[in-house]
């Protein structure tokens, strides 16, 4: 429809049109006979836009079908945001605050972690740039997560809660918190 209207008058047609998948709601196709039917306004007031965009995107690849339930997207933001992100983040911040006085410290010996830590995240820098322009926002996604997965399990291998209890585990214990 919209390239004969934009024909008529006499307006260049798009070089590019973006087209999302259907979206089902708990395996049932979206239906105003059947009532099946999502209230976006409902979401965004219940959830916050931000994580029903980050379920979309993570749940349902750009232009193909996808399933959306509230139990899902629960899920999703418990374990994705709340538990990996929100661990990760909770426990290196409070760790700065509490050690080095909410200031980021300086890296000082790097080991072979932190040099692991380093090569992932700068891997990830370019895959994501790279899912990016292509359009799929979900393998960007996927790759970030990688990195949080494996920043969480650098902070199980390095222990910097042991680190802070003896004096000359200071230095590494910043060079933890910096990576």
């Amino acid at each position: 429809v919209l390239p004969s209207i934009l024909l008529a008058a006499g307006l260049e047609l798009p070089r590019q049109i973006f087209v999302h998948g259907f979206v089902n709601v708990s395996g049932e196709k979206l239906s105003k006979s059947k009532g099946v039917k999502i209230d976006p306004s409902m979401l965004v007031d219940k959830f916050g836009a931000d994580a029903l965009r980050y379920f979309l995107i993570r749940e349902i690849p750009y232009g193909e079908d996808g399933n959306f339930s509230e139990e899902a997207l629960i899920k999703r933001i418990n374990n994705d945001l709340a538990n990996d992100l929100g661990n990760l983040l909770a426990r290196t911040l409070t760790m700065i605050e509490k050690y080095f006085s909410g200031s980021i410290p300086a890296a000082c010996e790097i080991t072979r972690l932190d040099k692991e830590l380093m090569q992932i995240g700068g891997e990830t820098v370019g895959k994501v740039v790279e899912h990016f322009r292509c359009l799929r926002l979900g393998e960007a996604l996927t790759c970030i997560w990688k990195l949080i997965n494996r920043s969480n399990k650098y902070i199980e291998e390095t222990k910097p809660w042991n680190l802070a209890k003896e004096e000359k585990g200071k230095k590494r214990l910043g060079t933890v918190l910096y990576q």
